[in-house]
This record gives structure tokens, sequence and C-alpha cells, in this order.
């Protein structure tokens, strides 16, 4: 008897905690490969030509590099963004020719899909936005 009372309210918290935990690596894998494809963009603003093939300075290598970077791991919905920005991030044009010293965004956003959401009495969706600045190095 007692066991069918406290076994629900165990499996609960067990599983609350284990959706809390898969959002908050999702949200650090995601803040991450932020990171990397603005530290990638931000060292990349010139392109490089080797041969007739030019590297770097383009929007898809950023995608790239953060995709690469994710693990398999998406968000439904997923964007990612690549501009120049000021020091908070707001867009204030294209990256690519972005000189020394000026601040380039990489964005991403998208929903978290909760796996047991009418079980834990969440929404079935919890947006999630991981932004990193920095400053071009102008190659």
């Amino acid at each position: 008897m007692q066991v069918a009372i406290v076994l629900p309210v165990i499996a609960l918290f067990l599983f609350g905690i284990l959706e809390y935990s898969r959002y908050v690596m999702l949200l650090q894998i995601m803040t991450n490969a932020a990171r990397e494809g603005c530290r990638y963009a931000v060292m990349h603003t010139d392109p490089v030509v080797i041969g007739s093939t030019t590297y770097g300075s383009a929007t898809s290598n950023v995608n790239t590099i953060v995709s690469n970077m994710l693990g398999g791991q998406t968000l439904s919905s997923q964007t990612i963004n690549v501009y120049a920005s000021d020091p908070l991030g707001n867009n204030t044009g294209t990256w690519e020719n972005a000189s020394a010293g000026q601040w380039i965004t990489v964005q991403i956003t998208g929903n978290f899909t909760s796996i047991l959401p009418r079980l834990l009495f969440m929404p079935s969706t919890i947006p999630i936005t991981a932004e990193v600045v920095m400053r071009s190095e102008g190659n």
C-alpha cells in the first residue's frame, strides 16, 4: 500500500530531474557551439584563397563549425545567425568584412522539446537562445 503511494511520487521526481538535466545539457552544448562558431568567425573575416579554392569568410562555414560542435544535438525550429554587432549583441550588419575590433555575434535559437511534458506538468517546448559576442581579429 505504501509503495503504491510513494513510487509514483519518486518516479515523477526522477523524471523531472532527468528532463531538467537534459535541458541544462542542451543549453551548455548550444553555448559551447556558439562560442566555437564565433571564434571561427572572428578569425576568418577575410577569405583565404589557396589554389582556386576560397576558405573562410562565409556564413556556411560558421554554420558547419556550429553544427559539428553540436554533436548531433539539435533544437526544434533551430536557426543559426552570424552578424556584426555592438557589444550587447544587437545586429549592425554583415560580419564578413568586419574590421579589427568590431564585434561579431553568433546566435543559436530554437525550442527544447520535452520528452514527458504532460507527466511533468510542463510546456512541451521551451525556447532556448545561446548568443556569443566577440571582437573581430580583422585578418
